[in-house]
């Protein structure tokens, strides 16, 4: 699947989905996105608690949207809100091509996911070439 591909699923999903919360940021990235997807996808089950307050997501834009796109369950973890976070609907939500990710960060990122689901980082990196 290209990058404009998920893209379409993204928005369609977004469009089409009850979603559970609401983002209090205005933008996130597709490659990102995309990458937790092919995880979820692959198997990888175990991910950082998406950070929840009062129907809002405080942290994990990223991993929640890429859970509602693979049909798979992210684990949450009670919050608190920040006093300058608003909510954004959905549907107003830039969904960039931008890579947010250094190579560095993603590395980062790879390796802590391959050791939390007991897998190697080729296993992971086998996961994103598809």
């Amino acid at each position: 699947m290209s990058i404009e591909e998920f893209k379409k699923l993204l928005e369609d999903k977004i469009a089409h989905t009850q979603l559970d919360y609401k983002p209090t940021q205005d933008k996130l990235s597709i490659p990102l996105i995309f990458r937790i997807y092919k995880k979820m996808k692959g198997g990888l089950l175990n991910f950082d608690a998406i950070k929840v307050a009062e129907g809002l997501i405080i942290d994990g834009h990223h991993r929640y949207i890429a859970s509602v796109a693979a049909c798979a369950t992210i684990e949450k973890f009670a919050s608190t809100i920040n006093h300058n976070q608003i909510a954004f609907d959905w549907q107003d939500v830039k969904l960039s091509t931008i890579e947010y990710d250094s190579a560095t960060d993603i590395n980062y990122h790879n390796y802590n996911d391959a050791k939390r689901n007991g897998i190697t980082i080729d296993e992971i990196e086998k996961m994103l070439s598809h």
